[in-house]
């Protein structure tokens, strides 16, 4: 059986944690700068903006810049969590949290914002839209609760406290 003082490391289920930290920086960061092709971008943005255009309407101009700006605070924020992630720092899951809880509230941001103006000109309403907030949700709360329960992220992110105290040592 393993004991205590071994679950110590960015090992076990904590990798994942990091893989997910990463493909989500990769995730985020192509999303948001694919949005910006230079070319298309403009294109769009001067027809948003030109009061004699098909597409002018200053709220999906507003959307897109509200998209461009959240997930440039999720990639920021990302970034700083996996730094505090290979620092191990004692921040980290403080930090993994509101990162986790502010992806929702982001997400369900831009739902909202996609339903009130890009949906009155569209047909047809999506439930995936439900879908993807709720598996969101489940997946969320299952990676806070290991991170709130785990004797491993107890025992790993502790540089930086004024006590270098683990878990296991409070156990013993």
């Amino acid at each position: 059986m393993i004991k205590e003082k071994e679950l110590k490391g960015l090992g076990g289920w904590l990798i994942l944690v990091g893989i997910e930290l990463i493909f989500c920086f990769i995730f985020i960061g192509y999303v948001t700068f694919s949005r910006l092709n230079a070319i298309n971008f403009i294109d769009v943005w001067t027809q948003l903006l030109d009061p004699y255009s098909k597409m002018h309407t200053i709220h999906l101009g507003l959307f897109i810049l509200g998209d461009m700006g959240l997930n440039c605070l999720l990639l920021l924020l990302n970034a700083y969590i996996i730094f505090l992630y290979f620092t191990k720092s004692y921040k980290f899951p403080n930090f993994f949290i509101i990162f986790s809880s502010s992806f929702i509230v982001f997400k369900l941001i831009q739902r909202c914002w996609y339903l009130f103006i890009v949906l009155p000109f569209e047909v047809k309403f999506e439930f995936s839209f439900i879908k993807d907030i709720v598996i969101a949700i489940i997946y969320t709360s299952i990676w806070i609760a290991y991170v709130l329960k785990s004797v491993r992220v107890k025992n790993t992110f502790v540089n930086g406290r004024r006590s270098e105290v683990t878990h296991s040592d409070i156990i013993s």
